[in-house]
């Protein structure tokens, strides 16, 4: 379940990181030769993270990780926004993917985190750590990847759909930063080629339980890719992360923050390491504990019902819908939404009297409900 984590969390963590104290985080925008990346830094102590978004997203999408990751490692903690995303500039004239790692590189030296580094990946983002990695096999110790793009997924037959999926869609610049990796696809794919990820950089690679397509070859292809990447070398550990979908850190957050935690206990010496399992034992503890309690919340909640009746109304049960949509208005007679739904499972037995008095009531409720007012103007007018 998305979102069910609770700033009481942060009551656990180290008090050096208390709700990411304004004096340890830093905002700033960094010149990486021609154009600045926007950066957001928790600063920490030993070895960095440096967290890589996937492709349409800039680094806010690791927002709700930082603070139980800051405060369990002690670690400094880097988000940025790739070129033309967030709050980053673009030189139009200097994109693509190897563009915007020696943008990246020369970003961080000048903020002093040009040595040892730790990585983090989502989708596209994979692709931009694996050729991080590659230029700088020494300095990165470690990675965590969130269903990563990798190579063993792109062969000639899916490049070219992609590509021509690309053509279709892609054709504005009002949107600079998708616009410019959409159109150096194939560029990229011609750089990816030649930058495998290390062998001797430690990866624990995590695929969603569902994935980001519809067809079942792309399914099958995507996990097959990932599985074989995380046996193709004793340094990787591949797992899925079942019941989620491609955003694997947004719909199970204690899980992301636990494989972080993990692979950074790598770096770290015995006491440290022993310290640092302690705090992540208090806070999947916590975490576990608000979970449950947010589960307990949802069921028989005002949404969790109206699911139970759609799902009837799916299966055709319609007048047994009806039951359940009554008992929600019973339940929560200040939902707009409650009504509506009542007013559906009316409509869909034919019933437009009462279709047209639940419609009504909803829409005092929320006069900004269109679709009750759209069905009351047509059914009214038919009288």
């Amino acid at each position: 379940m998305k979102s069910i984590f609770v700033f009481s969390l942060f009551a656990i963590l180290v008090c050096s990181q208390k709700n990411a104290d304004a004096q340890n985080t830093v905002d700033t925008l960094i010149d990486a030769g021609g154009y600045r990346l926007h950066f957001h830094i928790i600063r920490g102590a030993g070895v960095p993270i440096l967290f890589e978004s996937g492709g349409g997203n800039d680094g806010t999408v690791w927002n709700q990780l930082l603070n139980p990751i800051a405060g369990i490692t002690g670690a400094t903690l880097i988000t940025y926004d790739r070129a033309g995303f967030g709050k980053s500039e673009i030189d139009t004239n200097k994109h693509g993917i190897l563009n915007g790692i020696k943008g990246l590189e020369i970003a961080l030296k000048k903020l002093g985190y040009e040595g040892n580094i730790m990585l983090a990946a989502h989708s596209l983002g994979g692709f931009y750590a694996t050729l991080y990695a590659s230029r700088n096999p020494e300095k990165v110790k470690a990675a965590v990847l969130f269903d990563a793009a990798h190579m063993c997924f792109y062969n000639d037959k899916r490049v070219k759909a992609t590509q021509a999926i690309i053509d279709r869609q892609v054709k504005s610049k009002k949107d600079p930063g998708n616009y410019y990796i959409s159109m150096d696809f194939l560029n990229t794919i011609e750089v990816m080629r030649k930058a495998p990820f290390p062998l001797n950089i430690p990866v624990l690679d995590i695929v969603s339980d569902k994935t980001p397509f519809s067809d079942s070859t792309d399914i099958r292809d995507w996990k097959r890719c990932h599985q074989d990447f995380g046996e193709s070398n004793p340094n990787r550990k591949g797992m899925i992360a079942y019941g989620t979908g491609h955003y694997i850190f947004e719909d199970n957050p204690a899980l992301a923050v636990e494989a972080i935690v993990n692979e950074y206990a790598l770096l770290v010496n015995d006491e440290e390491r022993n310290r640092l399992f302690k705090r992540a034992f208090e806070y999947s503890f916590k975490a576990e504990n608000d979970e449950k309690k947010a589960d307990i919340a949802y069921y028989h909640s005002e949404e969790d019902i109206n699911s139970w009746g759609y799902q009837l109304l799916r299966r055709g049960e319609k007048q047994k819908a009806l039951e359940v949509f009554k008992l929600n208005t019973m339940l929560h007679p200040e939902s707009f939404k409650v009504y509506y739904s009542e007013a559906y499972a009316y409509a869909q037995l034919g019933d437009e009297e009462n279709a047209i008095k639940n419609y009504k009531h909803s829409l005092e409720l929320n006069p900004q409900n269109s679709a009750a007012a759209e069905y009351i103007r047509q059914h009214e007018t038919k009288k």
